[in-house]
């Protein structure tokens, strides 16, 4: 019969458990990295707008034309403003799940160690087990030599 862990389903609990924190840490970060581009995005878009917007200063422009950059210069600034709210947001939640990962990661190790250690024992038994077959394998051979 071979090595049985008596907590094998609680064993595979724990890894379902810290491959679902992986998962889901890395979707955070994920989402992280996908803000900050559109953050970037943003401010680029905000720089052109801004640059663009001094040229027709100093070309003939209608009134219109200059109140719409205005107005599109400062829904610009709005938008990367709830962007960096965000970013922060998702860096607070990343660091969650961070921590969430770390804490599974060790409930996992604390599981597998004790396979690890119950493997050890079964292996020493059954070794001690085979060991006795075997003198008494040998105390009978001899025996029947001297009969």
């Amino acid at each position: 019969m071979g090595f049985q862990f008596r907590y094998e389903s609680l064993l595979n609990l724990r890894r379902h458990q810290k491959e679902k924190a992986e998962i889901e840490h890395a979707k955070a970060l994920g989402d992280l990295l996908r803000a900050e581009e559109m953050l970037q995005a943003t401010e680029k878009e905000y720089g052109d707008v801004q640059d663009s917007f001094k040229n027709a200063l100093f070309r003939e422009t209608a009134g219109y034309d200059i109140r719409s950059y205005g107005e599109y210069l400062r829904s610009l600034g709005v938008r990367a403003e709830t962007q960096r709210k965000k970013i922060e947001d998702l860096r607070y939640t990343v660091e969650k799940k961070r921590k969430e990962l770390l804490e599974k990661t060790k409930q996992y190790k604390v599981m597998e160690t004790l396979r690890d250690k119950d493997f050890e024992k079964w292996q020493k038994r059954e070794n001690e087990l085979e060991q006795k077959r075997i003198n008494e394998l040998a105390v009978l051979r001899h025996g029947r030599e001297y009969v």
